[in-house]
């Protein structure tokens, strides 16, 4: 694995919410995708922050259409390029004690997310193929 890029490890494709969408929103779509975290996008489409579960339950007991994903997001995008090895996100994630990272590509000096690399897509490259159970 010391050698292997994160485009062959990475999630292709992001699932996504704008910068102003309720947060009634994002938890419908956290919920309904079965995901931790979405990342946040500006008005042209590039990566301005990050909103996981851990952002969203301190406002339980809120009203949840009156916040917006960039009221609690966490800003900026701890991100990492496709041709990046998987070790150097590792040690990215380590640095940092986060648990995924946004696959981005810059255009015009904007990061527009192509993926997104988790601590569970490592640990699925590291098991390799999935067994066969046979009776």
């Amino acid at each position: 694995m010391l050698h292997k890029l994160v485009r062959t490890v990475m999630h292709n494709g992001v699932i996504s919410c704008r910068h102003d969408a309720t947060v009634a929103e994002v938890v419908r779509t956290l919920s309904d995708t079965d995901i931790h975290a979405l990342v946040v996008v500006g008005d042209t489409g590039e990566a301005v922050g990050i909103v996981s579960h851990m952002d969203i339950i301190p406002h339980h007991a809120a009203d949840l259409e009156q916040l917006t994903a960039a009221d609690i997001m966490t800003e900026g995008v701890v991100s990492v390029s496709p041709n990046a090895t998987v070790q150097q996100a590792i040690d990215l994630m380590l640095a940092r004690r986060i648990h995924r990272l946004v696959v981005v590509q810059s255009q015009d000096d904007r990061l527009m997310p192509l993926g997104m690399l988790s601590t569970t897509d490592i640990v699925r490259e590291m098991r390799g193929s999935k067994w066969t159970w046979y009776a």
